[in-house]
């Protein structure tokens, strides 16, 4: 992979970093095609939230509304979000624009202009000046990289996620994820306080190491929870967020079962399907026929609702 951050030196992987990474393996087998050469943002998200390639769906997202007295959210009682007016997301829209302007690399000097805002929304009664309130939702495809090297297949349209603290410091101004049909966890974090849901989930919540356990807002097959954003970003800075692991979330189902814990996850008991493109493009069983033992691993789609 091309990767144009600082190299770090070798050290323990922090908690939960190996289910990532397994993760990570499962869903490059399942696509089973070549990807482009991972090409970063400064900062970035997790791996599994920069993955060059997907295959999948349109997602059909509301238009951007008016503010609006607030949607109070399942199980979360006193949070409440409203969306932004119009030229209040284009305000934030141009700052993040800014932040990512400022800790990209050379050879992509102005990233997300392409990308179009669907969504932006905050949480209306967060006022703790180091704590995320806002957050825009963007999708477009991505840029087009200024080194004269082509990619090894086309890129598809993707989502841009940009936060921003109550304070007003811009917290993430380069999370990407790609537009999917399926994935292969029921819930996953690309950064502290967001991250995706998919199949039975219908309730995240988040807890920063020594606070209560709070509710996250869910839209769109995305989780986003208000916690103490990441600030200070340096030019090129690495992607590894230290602290990510002091946020741990949790994934229920209707009933209230717990199905994911980060502070506890489980290695799937299932073997990972192996796919091959027909001739017709299209994506199929590598061995349609065969019954392994354990069962190949459920996918889920997404966004499921």
């Amino acid at each position: 992979m091309r990767e144009l951050l600082n190299r770090r030196t070798d050290q323990p992987l922090p908690p939960g970093v190996h289910d990532k990474l397994r993760t990570e393996l499962l869903d490059a087998i399942e696509e089973n095609q070549p990807r482009q050469a991972r090409r970063v943002l400064v900062p970035v998200a997790a791996a599994a939230a920069v993955l060059a390639v997907a295959a999948g769906l349109a997602v059909a997202v509301p238009a951007l509304k008016k503010d609006n007295p607030g949607t109070p959210v399942a199980g979360g009682g006193e949070l409440v979000v409203r969306d932004l007016s119009a030229a209040d997301t284009a305000t934030l829209q141009a700052q993040c624009q800014a932040e990512a302007d400022r800790l990209t690399v050379k050879q992509l000097p102005q990233p997300f202009r392409s990308y179009k805002a669907v969504r932006a929304f905050e949480f209306v009664n967060v006022n703790d000046p180091k704590v995320v309130k806002t957050w825009l939702i963007a999708k477009g495809k991505p840029d087009t990289w200024q080194d004269g090297v082509p990619p090894i297949v086309e890129e598809k349209q993707g989502y841009w996620l940009c936060s921003r603290t109550a304070g007003g410091a811009i917290s993430e101004s380069s999370l990407r994820h790609p537009v999917v049909g399926e994935v292969s966890e029921e819930v996953r974090s690309i950064a502290r306080n967001a991250g995706t849901f998919a199949g039975t989930v219908t309730r995240v919540t988040v807890q920063p190491k020594g606070l209560p356990e709070r509710d996250a807002y869910l839209f769109n097959g995305f989780w986003f929870a208000p916690t103490v954003g990441r600030v200070g970003w340096g030019p090129h800075y690495d992607d590894d967020d230290p602290n990510r692991w002091d946020f741990v979330y949790r994934a229920y189902d209707a009933r209230g079962r717990k199905i994911y814990d980060s502070a506890k996850p489980t290695e799937p008991n299932c073997t990972a399907q192996m796919w091959v493109l027909g001739k017709d493009g299209k994506k199929r069983p590598a061995n349609p026929d065969a019954k392994p033992n354990p069962p190949y691993c459920l996918t889920y789609k997404w966004p499921s609702r």
